[in-house]
């Protein structure tokens, strides 16, 4: 009896260990860590991050822009893969594409009144995308 509870102690002592060391698998980890990334990424790249942005952060301004631009494209297509549509949405698009060019060439003179057509493309472009989800 003694030798079964020594036995029984010594499993359960080491059952944990045996787990920790197994852990998750090299893809667990991986899928992890871009889903960590995801998340980093979505609650960075937002206009309230960047709105304060001033011309001598142009090429970061422009970074973020085009990665909140590129999730916002990927939502929509994923939207219209699903069947759905998201009316306005081109012309939107369009209208940002035209303000985001502006921006790239915006001087220091220029670049509050860039930025601000910029503001107001985004918007647009979210509130269309936000009345097709709702």
């Amino acid at each position: 009896m003694k030798t079964t509870l020594s036995c029984l102690l010594a499993i359960a002592a080491l059952a944990p260990a045996a787990l920790l060391v197994n852990g998750c698998s090299r893809a667990d980890k991986d899928n992890a860590a871009a889903v960590g990334q995801d998340i980093k990424t979505t609650a960075v790249d937002s206009w309230d991050s960047i709105k304060d942005y001033t011309f001598e952060k142009k090429a970061e301004f422009s970074a973020y822009m085009s990665r909140m631009d590129d999730s916002m494209d990927a939502k929509v297509a994923d939207m219209k893969a699903k069947g759905k549509t998201v009316p306005d949405y081109d012309d939107a698009k369009a209208d940002l594409k035209k303000s985001l060019n502006d921006l790239n060439n915006a001087t220091a003179d220029t670049w509050a009144d860039a930025k601000a057509k910029t503001e107001r493309a985004w918007d647009r472009v979210k509130a269309d995308y936000d009345k097709a989800t709702n």
